[in-house]
């Protein structure tokens, strides 16, 4: 292997024995050969930590970094601490690559010289077939998009995930996750969209997102999971409160602002469980970002309206 890799593959891995083998096969099997895979070991108590010995052994190219619990966000910040490559891919360990993915992302980012290239997503593994397609890439164009953050939350042309996009790894080396929360993918996206001025795209399924795997951001509300968004909310409004990013504030605001606000109002009305307990506490946290016009109540959807009034009215 080369001195510099081309990419580095940063997996955080916590619990993850069920999915991993096939995770980390797919890595290996990829046509583009020069990568450094970076596995993130995040305190496993299952027998994850022996399966990464095992690949890590039979594979110069894997290296694992062991820490203590800390979270998926600790866990992608110590690789892109870590990271050695010309750029950084985020890989979550239930979910896997296309052969090609990471050779069509690379030729991609060479053709384009975009400093961020986004991929499309196959979803509902287990109910649908991989995407097994082989891709000419001569035949590939990608397709460059001049407005990052329109295209993010107004044009909806890429969504705000971390891990189906390949960054170039002078862009994100300064940049890390929120640490110790959930959802902290969108204010890492918001942010690093708005500090570029443009990205490419790829019209190929190469990440295969596992939707049937067990997620704590898909289980039941909880109070922690309305301050995490909330957090995220204020670090977002706080990174756009600089002067040179106070004209794009409007954009969030209005389009992803409001749509976190219509989200976590979506969840706390669905909730059959602490539903006083978390409408108590949202109250409090809305009223905050009220009283600072982080929120705009003029902005929320009709929905989003009618239920922060019911919500409202409930916890006079």
């Amino acid at each position: 292997m080369h001195n510099t890799p081309d990419i580095s593959v940063v997996i955080p891995v916590f619990n993850a024995a069920s999915y991993l083998p096939r995770c980390l096969s797919s890595v290996q099997k990829q046509t583009i050969a020069n990568l450094e895979i970076l596995c993130i070991n995040d305190g496993s108590t299952d027998n994850s930590g022996q399966i990464l010995q095992q690949f890590a052994a039979a594979d110069e190219r894997i290296k694992i970094i062991n820490q203590i619990n800390k979270g998926l966000s600790a866990a992608r910040n110590c690789g892109i601490t870590a990271a050695q490559g010309r750029y950084i891919f985020f890989l979550d360990a239930d979910d896997y690559l296309h052969p090609q993915a990471l050779e069509i992302l690379h030729t991609a980012a060479n053709m384009s010289h975009a400093p961020v290239v986004v991929g499309e997503t196959f979803c509902n593994l287990c109910r649908r077939k991989p995407n097994t397609v082989v891709y000419d890439l001569h035949k590939m164009k990608p397709t460059i998009y001049h407005h990052p953050l329109s295209d993010l939350y107004r044009k909806r042309k890429v969504s705000a995930v971390a891990w189906n996009k390949l960054y170039r790894a002078d862009i994100i080396k300064h940049r890390r996750f929120i640490e110790g929360i959930l959802y902290e993918d969108w204010p890492f996206t918001t942010c690093l969209f708005a500090d570029i001025d443009f990205f490419a795209g790829v019209p190929m399924p190469l990440y295969m997102y596992n939707t049937e795997a067990t997620s704590i951001t898909r289980s039941n509300w909880n109070v922690k999971k309305i301050k995490d968004y909330m957090i995220g909310i204020d670090y977002v409004y706080k990174y756009f409160s600089q002067p040179e990013k106070q004209h794009q504030w409007p954009l969030v605001q209005r389009c992803r602002i409001a749509l976190s606000l219509k989200m976590v109002l979506s969840k706390i009305s669905k909730s059959k469980e602490n539903i006083a307990e978390l409408e108590k506490f949202f109250k409090q946290e809305y009223l905050k970002l009220k009283q600072q016009k982080i929120i705009s109540f003029r902005q929320l959807t009709l929905k989003s309206k009618f239920r922060l009034l019911r919500l409202l009215w409930h916890q006079r």
